[in-house]
């Protein structure tokens, strides 16, 4: 049984950690702006 057929694809893995923390650093960007704003309660 070949195993090399069935690795993970390589661009799809690298797509889905650049959304990922993508998706960190925007969160966190708007989290930051609102709390110089003062408006997390």
């Amino acid at each position: 049984m070949k195993r090399d057929k069935y690795k993970a694809p390589q661009g799809t893995m690298a797509i889905m950690v650049i959304f990922i923390l993508l998706i960190i650093l925007l969160w966190g960007s708007v989290f930051l702006t609102l709390l110089s704003r003062g408006a997390t309660g």
